[in-house]
């Protein structure tokens, strides 16, 4: 086989195992970060130098010695919260310059010196929450000797033997997990030489004496000691166990522990502490005040203090009073139903934290010297007091219904207030926080106004405040439409935001539409249709009569503008002249009192002939224009010839409204009478007048 064809087969089965692990591209420069990709192999990453290397919160369950052969460069790698069970020998052969190791929470049962062989530049290396009872058949950490910081033990831990420190000299910080340690052979740890922080997890008491003798006191810097379980005859004496490490030691934890009675610390050997935490027991207000020697104790250097989740209810601030160095009080978790009106605090007290206190109002108690409060979690209303100093605020979980008045604390950065009862705040409200930079105000009952979201949305507001919390946590409970919705995700409409500019619009926009139709009505006189069929449906409800039973000759349409010559000249000419004519006349023969518009049908209903006597007041006149509307549809349903024009004057025909084309039609058909200019045609136009308005077979002879 040539060298050609064995590269091609290297590159073909190198290329397929590739293939058959996972990708990740979540890289960036020299870290990729696969966390939470439910990951069930190693995966394969695009970067050929990666220095960190992130694989927690996935489905591993096996590594393999040739993962990590691509990854010698790998400076921390993190495993932690896997379902590794299994890993081979030379899995971390390749990584010489690995730093940091954690593969914590798995489920490993043994551990392997094999391991560990090659990890010469190992400085911190986490075993904790495995299945283990054991670490391995000693020599474990032989190779390292580099190690700084060691985590191990967990729920399986049983023994700690001579050999398993071996090889550790530089130690500087270890945490061990023995909740449930059975057994610690003495002088274990003395192996590891002087060691600065120590965070002890052990169930028995006389455990932690055991190891705490094997410690190197004069190097210590930090103990923690977890859930120690001190019987009640150890209360008493229990400072005579921690006397040792009380002489040493500049921060010290007894948490979870279960201790009730402290005896004071009085003594100048204790006077060095700075770090004290004694939070998770069940010390009550007598038990703290005994131990600080009721405000007279010689914790001269203290600068942080914890005692949460205790048994505390009255809070004493005279017992702190000599602890002249004091910054940091953590009394959080105690049942303080109510603060005194006065109190007396170091004035070197910055940090106070009496949170989940159980409190209802707030008082002059809380000293002028602080910068951070933190009130969450109690059932405060309202909280106006003033702390001109204060940076930081802390209220959340309580039941206020506003932003606490910003006058109160010109100096305050940053403010916390989620979760409490707020409906609204806005810019103007935070005009006030002269120099606030962040505000947590989320998972309140919010009144989704027009202001609000758009003051939400524009993300900075006044003065560069930084709203911290994702819009999805900034829930609406008004208006309905919206309750239960994230602010991010509120988009109100212009009526809902400017009801009044909407409603006035909407009004204009009406009102517009109303004078549209109105001109469009006027323009195509659709009223007039509308009248006339109403007038024409009226009619043909009426039985018609008979041509013996008309009553008039004619019924004349004239403008009372042009009364004068009808009364003068057409009325003594056809009434008064053989044959005699009988004329309807509206200021004679109309009904009194009765509706015009029935006058009017009825006169011409009851009329052969219709007389318009046309002129330019005429065509002007309503009650006229109405006559020749209704002759119009009484000629267009009867078919008949019964109009008889008569013009007084010249009259352009594009004067009479062109919605009447029967009665033009008629006009363009039909002579039309006019009134003569000469004086000696007048006794032709009253001959030619009878003539048309005679009816059929009336004497005619002396027309």
């Amino acid at each position: 086989m040539t060298l050609h064809t064995c590269l091609v087969f290297f590159l073909l089965i190198h290329g397929s195992l590739c293939l058959s692990r996972p990708q990740c591209y979540t890289c960036d420069q020299t870290s990729c970060k696969c966390s939470k990709q439910n990951l069930e192999k190693v995966p394969v990453t695009p970067l050929k130098l990666v220095t960190e290397l992130d694989l927690s919160f996935n489905m591993l369950t096996t590594i393999g010695k040739n993962d990590f052969s691509a990854h010698a460069s790998l400076i921390s790698l993190l495993m932690n919260n896997n379902q590794i069970n299994t890993i081979e020998e030379q899995a971390f052969a390749e990584l010489t310059n690995l730093e940091k190791l954690d593969l914590s929470f798995n489920r490993l049962e043994t551990l392997s010196p094999g391991w560990f062989e090659k990890l010469y530049s190992l400085q911190h290396l986490n075993l904790l929450g495995n299945k283990y009872k054991t670490l391995g058949q000693g020599g474990l950490f032989q190779p390292l000797k580099r190690l700084r910081i060691l985590y191990f033990g967990g729920p399986d831990f049983l023994y700690v033997r001579n050999v398993d420190f071996s090889g550790l000299s530089h130690l500087e910080e270890v945490i061990i997990d023995g909740v449930n340690l059975k057994g610690y052979a003495g002088g274990s740890l003395k192996q590891t030489g002087p060691i600065e922080r120590v965070t002890l997890n052990l169930g028995l008491f006389l455990t932690h004496g055991q190891i705490m003798n094997d410690l190197k006191f004069d190097h210590l810097e930090e103990a923690v000691f977890k859930n120690v379980d001190v019987p009640d005859y150890w209360n008493f004496p229990v400072l005579t166990f921690l006397a040792p490490v009380l002489m040493v030691v500049r921060r010290l934890s007894v948490v979870n522990s279960k201790l009730f009675v402290i005896p004071c610390i009085s003594s100048v050997l204790f006077s060095h502490l700075e770090y004290l935490d004694l939070s998770e027991n069940y010390i009550p207000d007598l038990a703290l005040s005994k131990m600080l020697c009721d405000g007279r104790g010689a914790l001269i250097n203290l600068r942080t203090f914890k005692i949460s989740w205790n048994s505390l209810r009255v809070i004493n601030s005279r017992i702190f009073t000599r602890l002249k160095k004091l910054e940091h009080l953590d009394m959080s978790g105690n049942a303080f139903h109510s603060m005194p009106e006065t109190c007396y605090w170091p004035p070197s007290l910055q940090v106070l934290n009496l949170s989940s206190s159980l409190l209802t109002k707030v008082t002059a108690c809380l000293p002028q010297s602080l910068r951070i409060l933190d009130l969450s979690d109690n059932a405060l209303i309202i909280f106006n007091i003033s702390l001109p100093f204060l940076k930081e605020l802390y209220i959340s979980g309580n039941k206020l219904r506003s932003l606490p008045d910003g006058g109160f604390y010109p100096g305050l950065a940053m403010l916390s207030i989620q979760n409490n009862d707020m409906q609204t705040f806005s810019r103007n409200i935070l005009n006030a926080y002269s120099n606030l930079t962040s505000l947590e105000a989320s998972t309140n009952t919010y009144i989704c106004s027009c202001d609000f979201v758009a003051f939400m949305k524009s993300e900075v507001v006044h003065h560069q405040v930084s709203i911290r919390d994702e819009f999805k946590s900034y829930i609406c409970d008004s208006p309905d439409g919206e309750r239960g919705r994230s602010v991010g995700d509120v988009s109100l409409s212009v009526f809902e935001c400017h009801t009044a500019l909407a409603f006035s619009l909407l009004c204009l926009f009406i009102l517009g539409v109303i004078l549209l139709i109105v001109g469009l009505c006027h323009k195509f006189n659709v009223l007039w249709y509308l009248k006339m069929t109403w007038t024409w449906l009226r009619a043909k409800r009426k039985p018609k009569l008979k041509k013996g039973e008309l009553e008039f000759d004619a019924f004349v349409s004239y403008s009372e503008m042009d009364s004068g010559w009808v009364e003068a000249h057409l009325v003594p000419e056809l009434e008064q002249v053989e044959p005699r004519l009988r004329l309807c006349l509206h200021k004679r023969d109309f009904l009194p009192g009765g509706w015009i518009v029935d006058n009017i049908m009825d006169a011409i209903e009851r009329s052969h002939r219709t007389l318009f006597v046309l002129s330019q007041h005429f065509v002007r006149s309503e009650w006229c224009k109405y006559e020749l509307d209704y002759t119009h549809f009484r000629m267009f349903n009867h078919n008949d010839d019964s109009v008889v024009l008569i013009l007084l004057e010249p009259i352009d025909k594009d004067s009479i409204p062109k919605k009447f084309c029967k009665l033009r039609k008629v006009m363009n058909s039909k002579t039309y009478l006019e009134w003569p200019d000469d004086d000696t045609q007048i006794p032709r136009f009253w001959q030619s007048l009878r003539k048309a308005t005679l009816r059929p077979g009336m004497d005619n002879s002396n027309v």
